[in-house]
């Protein structure tokens, strides 16, 4: 006869459920059976004479689940799931032998009732108890209320995987390590007057409540070891809140990648040892979660001495705080309060007021990426040597200050890191304007600060300001800070121009140079490309001192000055090494630069000196003779060195080293190096501690392309431009003659 639905069967000694997780520690793995039904049967067969009191078989149900893995509810209740569970506690304190408590997968309901909005409701209670071992929740089910009051685990309390379908109340509760980790609540979780002996864990744990007022609570508790709320999500209804009152962390607590979409609170919140708020989401999404004050609240927390607190967004375009924040102290904090990547504007004004003034005395430390004004533009990072990391800053200061004086509003910039390699920076205001105003601003005075560079007039000046349509102030003030900012470019552009003919400062330094106050995107690559064209021409070498000289000519010479104008001559001392086996087209790209000089404005001042079938010997009389300026090498070259000859006439390899012990002792002569041969690199580095400019070849170069840089290079010398400019004519020289291939010369 078969079984009516609700009613047990007998016992059979088995239970059919199969553990479905694959546990990596304890208690009960994928796959094992059940082993309940047959404790009991084991315990009643020894005890066969005289049972212990309320001892009987483990009720099966219809389905062949024991009492403790059935999913018929009103079953389980009838057969009194609470009262079985607590006895299985005593059993298995005297009974099993093992270290812990496994009730893994257990589908728990409560059979405690009482009376809640007029209607009852079922609880699992437990109170006044002890577990000596450890508790594990393993992957449990709570269908109902669960209650824990006065008690004692010792061994800690495991709900790793656990669901709630309802409230959870834990009171006056002593627990030696509690693991909620990825574990899922329904309804309110509240914990009230617990000691944490050991670890907590929340990891990945999920808060779904909705009901009104604080659904998740700590509450007059202490937490002795690490506490870890990471990637846990509070997701809570809009009038709901999490709530930690009175609480003490002892340890490292640790709230990343936590995600409060509710309102939160800490009140009288003692943050000790390490507490890192990293990649914390607080993103309060009910506006009705206002009414308290704030959505996110620090309110009389203490941060004791040694403590750290940390709020850090790891994103730098992702800040901390969406919301307001309000952060207030119990007493004076005697540990750290470090804030990175925070939308510090987001703070009350008390709160940051506080803030900044324990910043002046170390206690706050406001570090880069944060957000502390009303406007700031987002960081900007400038790559570039140390030696001219200065003007970059230069530069920053100059925009700042002429946008001050035009617009009438304040500007700055502030430095958040500076290295030997880059310096990282932004833009701030705290004007009242729109944020869409400020941007507009900034794009129209960088327009207006290069724009200087072209007026001849103060009228143009005057122009140039109306065309803004900003408030104009006196026209003294517009001519003055027109002045001021045309002055202090040119005096950047002045060191810029030192950088270049020393050799260190190229086009693409320019280009970075002016990323710094660039707010316009159109033509910002032509303009960098003409400004370092301009720099090349009139700021540099011969230039630059002239216009010095110029600028300077009234004021008293410097003792022991010359008064006659420098010399402008220029010997070119052309060193051909070709070869028998594999001949190079020498005499033809000697031809070229012979035409090139006779053609030359700067012909007068030109002279081309030539050594052929180059030896050691003839090399080093020849540096000693003619005393070049310039030394141009076209023949072989190998990475190990070029290729002159020998005595004999056969091929001899010179090294790099050597090379550039020979250019030293002739560096006060000496101000340009060509080596017009293959992979001539290395020793265009070698040479270069010791010469201001050299080129060399990276790779092979063809007959061609060599011959044609040439062309290019000695037309600009003829013209007397120096000597980046000329190298710059002879890569274009390559290009307008069509050669093939992307090996270029490199300038040094």
């Amino acid at each position: 006869m078969g079984l009516r639905a609700g009613t047990a069967s007998p016992a059979s000694g088995m239970c059919n459920h199969r553990y479905i997780g694959d546990y990596a520690h304890m208690p009960q793995s994928m796959g094992q059976r059940c082993p309940y039904p047959e404790f009991y049967d084991e315990l009643l067969a020894r005890a066969s004479k005289s049972p212990p009191a309320n001892l009987s078989p483990l009720p099966i149900d219809r389905r062949g689940a024991c009492v403790f893995h059935s999913q018929e509810i009103a079953w389980k209740r009838r057969s009194d799931f609470q009262r079985r569970f607590l006895q299985l506690a005593e059993l298995l304190d005297a009974g099993d032998g093992k270290s812990y408590y496994d009730f893994a997968e257990f589908v728990c309901v409560g059979s405690s009732v009482v009376a809640e909005s007029g209607s009852d409701r079922s609880v699992l209670r437990i109170e006044d108890a002890t577990f000596r071992k450890a508790v594990y929740f393993t992957a449990a089910s709570f269908l109902d209320a669960l209650e824990l009051d006065r008690v004692d685990f010792q061994g800690g309390l495991t709900f790793e995987h656990a669901t709630f379908a309802d409230d959870v109340k834990v009171r006056n509760t002593t627990i030696r390590g509690l693991n909620l980790c990825d574990a899922n609540m329904a309804r309110c979780v509240s914990f009230s007057s617990v000691q944490f002996l050991d670890h907590a864990l929340f990891n990945n744990a999920k808060f779904n409540g909705t009901t009104p007022g604080s659904v998740v609570k700590f509450e007059d508790s202490r937490f002795e070891g690490i506490t870890d709320f990471s990637g846990a999500v509070f997701t809570l209804g809009d009038e709901s809140s999490v709530a930690f009152w009175q609480i003490r962390f002892e340890d490292f607590t640790n709230f990343q990648n936590t995600q409060f979409h509710c309102h939160v609170a800490f009140d009288d919140v003692s943050f000790g040892y390490v507490t890192e708020f990293v990649d914390t989401l607080f993103d309060s999404i009910g506006s009705s979660a206002r009414y308290r004050g704030s959505a996110v609240e620090l309110k009389q927390i203490e941060v004791p001495t040694g403590a750290v607190l940390t709020f850090k967004s790891t994103n730098p375009q992702n800040k901390m705080f969406t919301h307001d924040v309000q952060i207030s102290f119990k007493e004076e904090p005697a540990g750290t309060i470090r804030f990175d990547n925070v939308n510090f504007n987001k703070l009350t004004s008390e709160s940051r007021l506080r803030l900044t003034r324990l910043a002046k005395s170390g206690i706050a430390e406001i570090g880069p990426g944060c957000i502390k004004y009303r406007y700031q533009t987002s960081v900007r990072t400038i790559s570039a040597a140390d030696s001219n990391l200065p003007l970059v800053v230069e530069l920053c200061q100059t925009f700042t200050n002429y946008f001050t004086q035009s617009n009438g509003l304040n500007l700055g910039f502030e430095i958040v890191e500076r290295d030997s390699t880059k310096v990282s920076f932004f833009y701030f205001t705290d004007e009242d304007i729109s944020e869409e105003i400020f941007i507009e601003r900034l794009a129209q005075t960088e327009r207006r600060l290069w724009n200087l560079l072209s007026v001849r007039t103060n009228r143009q000046l005057l122009a140039l300001e109306e065309a803004t349509g900003v408030q104009l102030a006196a026209r003294e003030s517009v001519i003055l800070n027109a002045v001021d900012g045309i002055s202090a470019l040119l005096g950047t552009f002045f060191r810029v121009g030192a950088r270049i003919a020393l050799g260190v400062w190229k086009a693409a330094d320019t280009q970075l140079l002016l990323n710094a106050i660039r707010f316009n995107d159109a033509g910002a690559e032509d303009r960098a490309a003409n400004l370092h064209r301009v720099l090349v021409e009139k700021y540099t070498g011969r230039t630059l001192l002239g216009i010095n000289k110029q600028q300077n000519e009234l004021l008293l010479p410097m003792a022991g000055e010359e008064s006659s104008r420098p010399s402008r001559e220029v010997r070119i001392l052309f060193l051909g090494a070709n070869s028998s086996t594999e001949p190079l087209e020498l005499e033809r790209e000697v031809h070229k630069i012979q035409k090139n000089l006779r053609l030359a404005r700067e012909r007068d001042h030109l002279e081309l000196i030539q050594e052929w079938a180059v030896t050691i010997d003839t090399l080093t009389q020849a540096m000693l003779d003619e005393s070049p300026n310039i030394v141009h090498f076209s023949g072989h070259g190998e990475e190990s060195g070029i290729v002159l000859q020998d005595e004999m006439g056969e091929p001899r390899v010179v090294s790099a080293d050597a090379l550039a012990g020979l250019f030293q002792l002739f560096r006060d002569t000496v101000r340009c190096v060509v080596l017009s041969s293959c992979f001539s690199e290395y020793q265009a580095r070698a040479i270069r501690l010791h010469i201001p400019y050299v080129i060399g070849m990276s790779a092979e170069i063809p007959d061609s392309a060599a011959i044609a840089f040439a062309t290019g290079f000695y037309q600009a010398i003829g013209a007397g431009r120096e000597i980046p400019f000329a190298f710059e004519l002879g890569v274009a020289k390559i290009e307008l003659e069509g050669v093939s291939g992307d090996n270029k010369p490199i300038l040094l």
